[in-house]
C-alpha cells in the first residue's frame, strides 16, 4: 500500500470524524464507559481471587482430637485424614507446641498463661490440614464427620462461602453489564460511522462505478472505528491508573485493621487491562464501523 494512499485513508477518517463532532463524542464516551466497567469489574474480580488464592495459602482446617491418644492412634488418624480427596499437607500440634504458639502471639508474660505448662496443658492434640483449593473445604468437611476421634473442627467456611459468592455474583453481573455496554457502543459507532457513509453515498457509488475496491472504500471508515475505539479506551485506562493506586493505598490507610489482606499491585492490573483494553475498544470500533458499511457496497 502506497504511502499516498495511507495518507488519503486518514485524511478522510478524520474529516469525516470532524464533520460528526457530536456522534463521534458521544460514540467515544459510550466506549469509555464500556472500558471503564470492564476495568472495574476486572480489578475487583481479580483482587477477589487474589484474596481467595492467599485464604488457600493461610486459612486451613484445625481439627482438634478428643482425650488423650496414644502415638500410634494420631499417626493412623493423620494417614487417614491424609487420605482424604482434597488434603494437600496434615500437620500434628501437639499440647505443648500449641502452648508454645499461643504465647508466641500473645506474649508469654500475659497473665493468661501464669500456671501453664507442660505438666498443666489444657489444650489438646490437634491437626492442621492443609487443602489443594479452598473451593473443596465442604468436601472435606464432609469427609472429617466420618474419622473417629474427632472432637471439634474449627474453619474458616462461612468467610470462604461469601466471599465466593460475592466472586461468583460479582462475576456474571460484570459480564452482563459489558455484554450490554458493547452492544450499545457498537450501535452507537454504527450510527456515527453510517453518517459518514451517507453523506458520501454519492462518492462511493462513482468509486464503484469506476473500479475501485470494496476495501478501497471500506477503510477510511474502519480507520474512523479505530479512532473512536482507541480514544474511548485510552481515557479510562489513563484515569483508571492513579485511581486504583489511590484507592488501594487509601484503604490501608483508613482501615489499618485489615492489614492481613493484600491487593494485587497496580502494575500487575494495569499490565493486563491496557492492552487488553485498548484492544477491546479497537475491536468494538471496527465491528461498528464494518457492520454500518456493509449494505452500502452494494451497488
Amino acid at each position: 500500500m502506497k504511502p499516498s494512499t495511507i495518507k488519503y485513508f486518514f485524511r478522510e477518517s478524520l474529516s469525516g470524524l470532524k464533520k460528526n463532532m457530536l456522534m463521534t463524542m458521544a460514540s467515544m464516551v459510550a466506549v469509555a464507559a464500556c472500558i471503564s466497567i470492564l476495568s472495574f469489574s476486572y480489578c475487583v474480580g481479580s483482587n477477589l481471587q487474589y484474596m481467595l488464592d492467599q485464604m488457600e495459602d493461610s486459612i486451613g482446617i484445625s481439627v482438634f482430637l478428643k482425650g488423650e491418644l496414644s502415638g500410634e492412634e494420631i499417626e493412623q488418624m493423620k494417614r487417614e485424614i491424609g487420605a482424604i480427596a482434597h488434603v494437600e499437607d496434615v500437620q500434628y500440634i501437639s499440647p505443648a507446641d500449641a502452648l508454645d504458639e499461643l504465647k508466641r502471639d500473645w506474649g508469654a508474660d500475659e497473665d493468661i498463661f501464669v500456671g501453664l505448662d507442660e505438666q498443666n496443658n489444657p489444650l489438646s492434640h490437634s491437626f492442621q490440614i492443609s487443602l489443594d483449593s479452598i473451593k473443596n473445604q465442604n468436601a472435606v468437611l464432609d469427609e472429617l464427620e466420618g474419622v473417629q476421634g474427632i472432637d471439634n473442627v474449627r474453619h474458616g467456611q462461612t468467610e470462604t462461602e461469601l466471599l465466593m459468592k460475592a466472586n461468583r455474583i460479582f462475576g456474571v453481573s460484570s459480564v452482563l453489564i459489558m455484554v450490554i455496554l458493547g452492544v450499545i457502543s457498537v450501535m452507537i459507532i454504527m450510527n456515527t460511522i453510517r453518517i459518514s457513509v451517507v453523506n458520501r453515498r454519492i462518492e462511493i457509488n462513482i468509486m464503484k462505478y469506476v473500479g475501485a475496491t470494496d476495501w478501497f472504500i471500506r477503510w477510511p471508515f474502519i480507520i474512523e472505528g479505530i479512532i473512536i475505539g482507541l480514544m474511548g479506551a485510552i481515557v479510562p485506562l489513563l484515569i483508571g491508573f492513579p485511581i486504583y493506586a489511590k484507592i488501594t493505598s487509601a484503604i490501608f490507610e483508613y482501615l489499618p485493621m485489615i492489614t492481613f489482606v493484600q491487593f494485587r499491585l497496580t502494575g500487575d492490573v494495569f499490565g493486563f487491562l491496557i492492552p487488553f483494553g485498548i484492544s477491546f475498544g479497537i475491536i468494538l470500533g471496527v465491528i461498528g464501523s464494518v457492520t454500518s458499511i456493509r449494505k452500502y457496497l452494494r451497488v
